[in-house]
């Protein structure tokens, strides 16, 4: 039987040969220069991508991206990703000066997390980290007595032309590295452990534009980050681009999968600490989704709430009124942020609604991270990408100065009625929506929980959240929140609070049976929470009622899932779709060590019947 490489090959890449031929593809040397003759001939290589949920078919999007990535993006994206790794290479274990190693951590942090799904969509800026990743990558290695030998997919010199980088790129991509490696199993583990190494670097690049200082971390908390990002990546730069060295290499993976769940819990740490330095802790609040009318807006949509407060600074008592949209509901939870009257409501739900959303929204509109979808004409002239976030011909915030928008602002149409109601028609949603659950919150009522399981009026505690999407699908969670019985409580966070938090749950011992904990990264409180009620119970972790089910959809779920693997916790549901970069073999050896399994579609009450029975 072909493999599922080979299949793809055959069915997404008519060129195949091209994509992993070296007599074709080399622009490694000399061979380099015979083939930049043909460039102008040949078309650019046709992508292979399966990082996110929704990958075409379950199987890899060859052709074009779900998320509209285009075959030239994905593989600017991949060249990218190898650079990164071989950066890690020349960086793990070695000294640089203070000025290259923070050039080295800048460049890390930001392109990385700029090719996670429906982040940056722009070319010219992944030409631009190239140029940069090469550069330094030169100056790196001419300082080092032995310099590591770059990955095989990595030119030897970058080149200038464009279709040439494009051609250059097809080395770096998923079907010529699964090739070298020649094994599907230990191939696909070491992607998802490059995919969860991704999402750890996003969490890391927000708690460092927070910029908290030494009361949060010290610089030597920080450098032990970097050094186990760089011992990992380069671990990553050779593991998928080579066969295995020995029958222990698929134990070595999953190994090095744990080990970046366990950094990444590190991070979340690091990341709640900052957000609670910077804004105080979250408490509950209720938060109104009705807009003000007759004011000027600006939408503030993505996970950065540095951006979002430096924002809420600079509209002070200018006229416009800011909401929050998708993930940025937690931020009314902070007290640092609630602060501003004029952060007054949130609107609108998922990232997945926003081409519908967006287009009803009467002002302006900054994108502040994950996830972009490209937009539509209907607003495409009002939006501005921020950070990592790019898109071709929408303009960028730098140096967080918002004049721009809030010029825009302040020239657009106000809130009136007609707006309001066309909003209110497309939202879907509550007329309020409670947050701020954060964990010194729910740990605030830590006894009334303690004794509500005690007494038997607490049985079971779900934890329902994540990454939201786009699919129908994913209204298994929303089921399955509305099946849990009433004595029991459900924890959600993420984007997929969503396909909870318009339904009344009730309360339980007059505590509301739906938490929201906060964004993704907040899956670090659930553990926090978690691990608190086992030593106030003394018990174990693992003998609390605590069931997961978990919608992931891009690489931050996949770094949160990687913690929670690493923290053997068992049983955790995944959904909608099983990641398709794991073979059938690995998803049993998961299921086996792990409980690790998929969710079952349009049967959320087996998958409930079988947590309740502790499966």
């Amino acid at each position: 039987m072909l493999s599922r490489m080979a299949q793809l090959r055959s069915r997404g890449f008519p060129h195949v040969a091209a994509a992993v031929s070296p007599a074709l593809w080399n622009l490694h040397g000399k061979a380099g220069m015979r083939a930049a003759s043909l460039v102008s001939s040949l078309r650019a290589p046709e992508m292979m991508c399966f990082q996110c949920e929704q990958t075409s078919a379950g199987k890899g999007c060859t052709i074009v991206g779900v998320c509209s990535k285009t075959p030239q993006l994905a593989g600017l994206q991949d060249l990218q990703m190898l650079y990164n790794l071989h950066l890690c290479q020349l960086a793990d274990g070695s000294k640089f000066s203070g000025v290259v190693e923070q050039e080295c951590r800048n460049l890390l942090l930001e392109s990385s997390f700029a090719t996670l799904t429906n982040v940056n969509f722009d070319d010219d800026r992944f030409r631009g980290y190239l140029r940069r990743s090469a550069d330094l990558a030169e100056r790196m290695a001419a300082q080092m007595a032995s310099a590591p030998p770059p990955p095989p997919g990595l030119p030897s010199k970058l080149p200038d032309d464009r279709k040439a980088l494009l051609l250059s790129a097809g080395p770096a991509g998923l079907i010529a590295r699964s090739a070298l490696v020649g094994h599907e199993d230990l191939f696909g583990v070491v992607e998802m452990a490059t995919y969860g190494w991704k999402g750890t670097v996003a969490y890391f690049y927000h708690a460092e534009q927070l910029e908290a200082g030494d009361a949060v971390y010290s610089e030597a908390e920080r450098a032990e980050v970097y050094q186990e990002f760089y011992r990992i990546g380069s671990y990553l730069a050779k593991a998928g681009s080579r066969p295995p060295s020995d029958r222990n290499a698929l134990d070595e993976a999953l190994g090095e999968c744990l080990a970046v769940g366990a950094l990444n819990l590190k991070v979340m740490k690091m990341l709640d600490a900052a957000h609670c330095h910077k804004f105080g802790s979250p408490s509950p609040v209720d938060v109104t989704t009705s807009p003000r009318l007759g004011a000027h807006s600006i939408l503030v949509s993505g996970h950065d709430l540095g951006t979002l407060h430096s924002l809420l600074e600079q509209t002070q008592d200018q006229g416009v009124d800011v909401y929050t949209h998708g993930e940025m509901l937690p931020a009314h939870g902070y007290p640092g942020l609630r602060k501003f009257e004029h952060l007054r409501g949130h609107y609108g739900t998922h990232w997945g609604n926003q081409l519908q959303e967006f287009r009803h929204f009467p002002g302006a509109i900054l994108m502040t991270s994950n996830c972009l979808r490209p937009p539509t004409r209907k607003y495409s002239d009002r939006l501005w990408t921020a950070g990592p976030v790019g898109f071709h011909d929408i303009p960028q915030i730098t140096n967080d100065d918002f004049r721009a928008v809030i010029d825009k602002a302040l020239n657009l149409p106000v809130f009136d009625e007609a707006s309001a109601k066309s909003s209110a028609q497309h939202g879907l949603q509550a007329k309020t929506l409670t947050t701020g659950f954060g964990h010194a919150a729910v740990l605030s009522i830590a006894d009334k929980l303690v004794d509500a399981i005690k007494t038997g009026a607490l049985k079971n505690v779900f934890v329902i959240g994540g990454c939201d999407g786009t699919e129908g699908t994913r209204n298994y969670f929303t089921d399955l929140g509305l099946s849990t019985p009433q004595d029991s409580l459900i924890l959600t966070l993420g984007c997929g609070k969503f396909r909870l938090n318009s339904h009344d749950h009730g309360t339980l011992e007059g505590i509301p049976r739906l938490l929201d904990m906060g964004q993704c990264n907040d899956a670090y409180g659930a553990v926090v929470v978690a691990t608190k009620l086992a030593e106030a119970l003394e018990c174990s972790v693992h003998d609390l009622p605590l069931h997961f089910a978990v919608s992931w959809f891009e690489q931050k779920a996949v770094a949160v899932l990687l913690t929670l693997l690493h923290l053997e916790l068992k049983n955790i549901r995944i959904g909608p779709a099983v990641p398709a970069f794991l073979t059938p073999k690995v998803v049993e050896v998961l299921n086996a060590k792990f409980g690790l399994k998929g969710i079952q579609v349009a049967h959320e009450d087996d998958d409930l019947a079988d947590m309740l029975q502790g499966h």
